[in-house]
Parts: structure tokens; sequence; C-alpha cells
């Protein structure tokens, strides 16, 4: 199927809970606009990671952080409101749809609605439907795993619920474009410890099987040193020393178990900073030599 704007790209980044997904979303965001790609970096939910980070208000409608980078923070009913509102084109119908308690609650029970309508406005500019939205890169930082995938099957359930109509026809269209590897790419985020690690290659295996989808790997925070475990183990009195030696050893045979899971992968340094900002600028510059070229 072809698409009004193939040259957009989309990037969806997932990971288990707390491996750093949001900072590698953001310092690809960053990477791409330095390479002179206009970016739009897409936090998910109701509250802003990222506002704390670039000390700027994030909102619905992008936020330029500096030159060819912009912001934005989409939910479900955001998205739905304004997908709502692009049909019927009067503010006070809109407003009248969601604040009634029958359709509130319809939209309470039907989750996958919500869902759909992210995905929706996240293909948006591929398939020219709806409000412009005027990027080279879309940069998704997503939900994690287990609701990263709800969010995928979405407009596939959608598509095979309904056969026919304007409904049935988006969802086909919007799971064509995430299904393509030409407008659609995939990261999945961990770190070189056991549970992060088994479900990273499960939730690889999932996205090939169910929506053919082959995901690329970053396995963050990993801990680099010249020094062999050998010269460490001369100073295993020593409490840092020991940390060190075991940190080592435990990461090794992480992504031993990662490289048996997932064959290549890439790999990003641990960054002692406390600074959100500090991290993300290292990770941007780590990721500019790793990512495939623009």
């Amino acid at each position: 199927m072809q698409f009004p704007n193939e040259n957009q790209k989309i990037t969806m980044v997932t990971g288990k809970g707390g491996v750093g997904k949001s900072a590698i979303a953001a310092a690809m965001a960053e990477v791409y606009a330095r390479r002179g790609l206009k970016t739009l970096l897409v936090e998910l939910g109701d509250h802003s990671y990222y506002q704390y980070v670039y000390e700027t208000p994030i909102r619905y409608e992008p936020t330029r952080i500096f030159e060819r980078f912009y912001i934005a923070r989409w939910s479900g009913e955001s998205a739905l409101r304004e997908y709502v509102y692009y049909l019927i084109r009067v503010r006070k119908l809109v407003d009248l749809f969601f604040e009634n308690k029958i359709m509130r609650t319809f939209i309470r029970a039907a989750p996958a609605l919500k869902e759909l309508a992210i995905l929706g406005k996240i293909t948006s500019g591929i398939r020219e439907w709806g409000p412009p939205l005027d990027f080279d890169r879309i940069i998704v930082d997503g939900f994690s795993t287990g609701h990263f995938l709800a969010l995928l099957q979405a407009p596939v359930g959608m598509a095979d619920l309904i056969e026919s109509g304007p409904m049935g026809e988006q969802s086909r269209r919007i799971r064509d474009v995430l299904g393509r590897p030409d407008l659609s790419q995939y990261y999945i985020v961990t770190l070189p410890e056991e549970f992060p690690v088994v479900e990273t290659i499960e939730l690889k295996a999932e996205l090939q099987a169910h929506f053919k989808v082959d995901a690329q790997v970053i396995c963050n925070r990993l801990y680099e040193t010249t020094m062999t475990t050998a010269w460490l183990e001369q100073f295993s009195n020593q409490s840092f020393a020991e940390f060190l030696v075991n940190t080592k050893t435990a990461q090794a045979c992480e992504t031993d178990r990662l490289r048996q899971g997932v064959r290549n992968f890439i790999t990003l340094p641990l960054i002692f900073s406390d600074s959100g900002r500090i991290v993300i600028e290292a990770l941007s510059r780590e990721l500019d030599a790793k990512l495939e070229e623009a």
C-alpha cells in the first residue's frame, strides 16, 4: 500500500520500565535533529518527563526545544479529541461529546479506542490524515513492554473487527504504516541484567511473531572499563574492587544471554551523572555513530 508522505519515518522506542528508554528516545531525536532532519519527539501519557529535563512545558502541540528539534505529549483522550474535532469541525460539539456521561463511560470501557487514536496521530503525517504533521522524523517514547504490545494490537484488532467503513479502513492503513520497515523502526531498550534481558528476548520474539516487526535492541548502562577482571581481583579485599568484579561478571553473563537470544545489539555505556540533560547529550554522542544513516 502506498501513502501520500513516505518521506517521513517513525521510530518507536520501548522496553521494561526503568531501563532508560525515555533518555534514549530523546538522544535519538537529538541525533536526527543535528543531522538536519526536522524531528518530533513524542511522549505518551498524561505526565511529562521531558518538561523537567528540558525545563519547558510540554503540551499536545509541538514545543520547539532547539533548531529542528521539537517535543509533544500525546494522550489517548487528547488524540481522540483532535480526531473527533477534525471530523465535525465544531469545538462546542466536541466538548459536549466528551462531557457526556454515556460517552465517557464508553471511552473508558474501550481502551483500544484511545490506543487507536494515539497510533492514528503518530501515523497521520505519513497518511496525511488530519492536521498537518510537518516533520521528517517522529521518535516515540513508547509505553513499557506489556502496554506497548496492547498499543500495536489496537489497529490490528479493529481492522479485523470492522471490515468496511472509515474506521476499518483507517485501522488497516495505520496497521500497514506500522508494519512497513521502510516507514517504521522499532527499538527495545534493555539493561545487562537478568529480568530486562529475558523480557527483551521475549518481546522481540512476540513482535516478530504477531506483528512481523524486526525490532533492534539497545543494551543500556553497560559498565565499560579497561581494567581486566584479573587485575581487579588483586584488590578483592576492597569493596569497590569487589563491586567492579561482580558487575563485570554479571554484565558479561547477561550480554552473552542477550547475544544468544537476539544476536546483534547496540551497546551504550553507563553515564555517571544525575542530570537527565547530561545523560541525554552523552547518549546522543554515542548513538550518532551507531544509528543507521538518516
